[in-house]
């Protein structure tokens, strides 16, 4: 369908067939490749060092991988990093795939790294939040701020900014 059949489409119908494009591409995400191996994958590079937070999100093929981390330092503080998708976080958005979570309790402190596995939609806004947290109260480091546009993360902003509970 080409931008002149769209341009005679009123909203609803934009709508739905912005929805019923997603839904086509989450299907197919859940139904191409082996999930389990781009997360292994995911896993071996996303966390250069066992006690790191990790890195940023990136694309693969369709999927955006979202890494997040939480590491203890004490029984009351922790530094975290996760993502926000669309203003749900990341294993709790409906564009999640899959979500896997490893933890590692053998050290003295706490470690736990996640990946999720999301379909992403043009537009789709990310934002990275780094946080530490004291004695229940988490402090925003900071907040970076991606947009997926024509199938690539373009980083659009970071800020210090709120807090948000996980």
């Amino acid at each position: 369908m080409d931008k002149n059949s769209l341009e005679n489409l009123d909203e609803q119908a934009l709508f739905n067939l912005q929805h019923s494009i997603s839904e086509i591409i989450k299907e197919r995400n859940l139904q191409k490749g082996d999930l389990e191996a781009i997360i292994e994958e995911a896993f071996s590079v996303a966390f250069p060092r066992l006690d790191s937070v990790g890195l940023n999100p990136w694309v693969d093929g369709s999927l955006i991988v979202c890494p997040g981390a939480r590491i203890d330092k004490s029984q009351v503080k922790h530094t975290c990093k996760f993502v926000v998708a669309d203003e749900e976080w990341a294993w709790e958005s409906p564009h999640m795939i899959t979500d896997s979570i490893r933890r590692d309790q053998s050290a003295k402190n706490f470690k736990q790294h996640s990946i999720t596995l999301i379909s992403p939609f043009e537009g789709m806004k990310l934002e990275v939040v780094n946080q530490k947290s004291q004695n229940g109260k988490h402090l925003v480091d900071s907040v970076e701020s991606f947009k997926f546009i024509n199938g690539k993360l373009e980083k659009t902003m970071t800020k210090s900014s709120r807090s948000r509970d996980h």
